[in-house]
């Protein structure tokens, strides 16, 4: 494995600060390999270590003209590289914080409400089974949970039109089978 020496480091930092793009290329091919396995080591993750080179080489090229003579090359690009990477665990952090706050929310309005909580009849249960799964959770998550039709959406990964239109045709259904079960009761059906 090649290894930028001493030696020819400096030549190589004072063109790459000159911007000759054929030195930084160089560079590029030498450092390139390691610069990943830091990353990947790291992250765990291939495309994210991917990604992270590649901004550490890009970085290295935008700010070409502050490059130290005093300090070898090779360090100052594992500089750039730890300093992106303290970047993408804040970032991480701070996403995955968001995301489980978000997800306890989310949890906590799905928890039924006093006001809301009631006996059902066992008509109206009895027409709920007999719902597809997917309309059956859609109405529960709106009408015993108090879960708006974007909620529903976002959480089930649907557009918030397929959840109204699950709604309307839940309540149609059990519509249909109260006034069928009125029917019966009644004796106007066989």
């Amino acid at each position: 494995m090649k290894n930028l020496s001493q030696a020819a480091d400096l030549p190589k930092l004072i063109s790459i600060k000159d911007g000759d793009h054929a030195a930084f290329l160089e560079v590029y091919n030498i450092l390139h390999a390691r610069i990943f396995r830091f990353f990947l080591k790291r992250v765990h993750l291939h495309d994210n270590a991917k990604d992270l080179t590649q901004q550490c080489f890009i970085r290295l090229w935008q700010f070409r003209q502050t490059l130290s003579e005093d300090h070898p090359l090779e360090k100052q690009v594992f500089i750039i590289a730890r300093s992106l990477l303290i970047n993408h665990i804040k970032k991480e952090t701070t996403r995955r914080r968001l995301h489980l706050v978000h997800d306890q929310t989310l949890e906590e309005k799905m928890q039924p409400s006093p006001a809301i909580h009631f006996e059902v009849s066992s008509e109206v249960s009895a027409a709920i089974d007999t719902l597809p799964p997917v309309r059956k959770k859609i109405l529960m998550l709106k009408a015993f949970y108090g879960c708006s039709n974007k909620e529903i959406a976002s959480q089930m990964s649907i557009s918030i039109k397929t959840v109204e239109d699950h709604v309307s045709k839940a309540f149609r259904h059990i519509r249909q089978i109260g006034i069928t079960l009125l029917l019966i009761v009644l004796g106007s059906l066989p």
